[in-house]
């Protein structure tokens, strides 16, 4: 176990971080793929042709006196490791017992045994195991392995009479060459023991802590982020409108992390979140407020943000100020000709009506449409009559489905009953 042992129980948070690395194509089938963090594990590199499966189920694997190999038997320091800052891959001593390790020069390198021995006798040359040795320089690419972001002592889970396997699996039966971030624990299978009762829950057990005794989040490899093996909390793009359920059922887990002056600034009204909204939001908004005022309420001051806006963009009756106020009438919100019934095109609002009626209605009620789209004429009314339906539309079938499916929306223009009828 070349590289597992170093990170034993460092998996207690493997599950924070979203992505999910998998065994890359070169790894046997059948290993146990889990979810790995790069927050928790930074990227590492291992330059080393290694088989785990090989070195425990070879009978000719042997350590002196025909002693089979264990996972102790490589990984010597584990059992008595107490800090996930211990380096834990074996160093050359450990190989030497059953590798007679020759480094090979430029004159010798030809009279070396294979590169992976003969299945009988353990190789010997450098490059058996190490990728990307130079026989001429004596160069040898070192295993690289950061620091880990987690606390962990491995003495402490052996004394608990926690195995090897319990953690990583077996390796063996998985038919695992290269031990990777893939034969770690998840976050579930560590909470298994970490409940409360048989070891301690708390966050901080594990986790590195940052000021005020919270999980330190931020580091260079990335932001840790809960991925919702705990109360669903998965912190995924939705997660900022729609974390209300996950706060009300475990308040405490979420201070954890986060300070409550992080949501006073989002609820107390006064800062608007960066990406609350969608885009082009303002054009929609008023769908929503016109719904449910008092959600709109919880950020938004109706007589600060929504007036002022309101009177600077033109859409109130209130134009001082309006960006779109001029002594002349050449600046308004809606282009020349908009509402010319001879003019057709993209600018004007029956093009816009029809494709979006929505964005139409989020500032304009039924009432200012009826006072043009009416057959109600008379001197000093100030009503056009601008018939809305198309030419013969009280003899078509589409205004006799209209009439059956919904007589109401008839009634909004046709007061009496007997014009609320379809010719033919």
């Amino acid at each position: 176990m070349a590289r597992a042992a170093l990170l034993v129980g460092l998996s207690v948070a493997l599950g924070w971080l979203l992505p999910v690395q998998r065994a890359g194509a070169g790894e046997q089938k059948g290993v146990s793929v889990r979810p790995v963090s790069p927050v928790i594990f930074p990227e590492q590199r291992i330059p080393l042709r290694f088989s785990h499966v090989r070195h425990l189920t070879s009978p000719a694997a042997r350590l002196p006196g025909d002693r089979p190999l264990t996972c102790e038997s490589c990984h010597q320091r584990a059992r008595h490791s107490q800090s996930s800052l211990d380096n834990l891959i074996p160093a050359e001593s450990a190989c030497r017992p059953c590798h007679a390790i020759v480094r090979a020069t430029a004159g010798d390198a030809g009279r070396m045994d294979t590169p992976a021995g003969d299945g009988r006798t353990p190789a010997t040359r450098c490059v058996a195991c190490h990728l990307g040795y130079d026989a001429a320089r004596d160069h040898v690419p070192r295993v690289y392995i950061p620091v880990p972001n987690i606390k962990f002592s491995h003495a402490r889970h052996a004394d608990e009479g926690i195995a090897c396997t319990g953690c990583h699996g077996d390796l063996a039966a998985e038919n695992t060459a290269l031990a990777t971030r893939d034969q770690l624990p998840s976050m579930a299978s560590c909470l298994s023991c970490h409940d409360g009762k048989r070891a301690p829950s708390q966050c901080t057990t594990c986790h590195l802590a940052g000021a005020g005794g919270r999980i330190q989040t931020h580091y260079t490899s990335g932001v840790l982020a809960p991925s919702g093996v705990l109360y669903g909390a998965r912190h995924s793009i939705g997660f900022r409108t729609d974390h209300r359920a996950a706060a009300q059922n475990n308040r405490d887990y979420c201070q954890n992390c986060h300070r409550k002056s992080e949501c006073v600034q989002c609820h107390n009204g006064s800062i608007k979140p960066w990406g609350f909204h969608q885009g082009d939001y303002v054009t929609s908004h008023a769908i929503d407020a016109r719904r449910n005022q008092p959600d709109c309420g919880s950020c938004h001051r109706s007589q600060t943000f929504c007036t002022g806006c309101h009177s600077r963009s033109g859409v109130s009756s209130d134009r001082r100020g309006s960006q779109f106020d001029s002594a002349d009438g050449a600046l308004r919100f809606h282009p020349a000709g908009w509402a010319d019934a001879t003019i057709r095109g993209p600018d004007h609002h029956a093009h816009q009506a029809q494709r979006n009626i929505r964005q139409c209605v989020a500032c304009h009620r039924e009432q200012f449409c009826v006072r043009c789209h009416t057959a109600e004429l008379g001197s000093g009314s100030g009503l056009r009559g601008v018939n809305p339906h198309p030419p013969d539309w009280a003899r078509s079938r589409r205004c006799r489905a209209l009439l059956a499916r919904n007589r109401r929306v008839c009634l909004r223009c046709h007061i009496e009953p007997d014009e609320v009828r379809c010719a033919g």
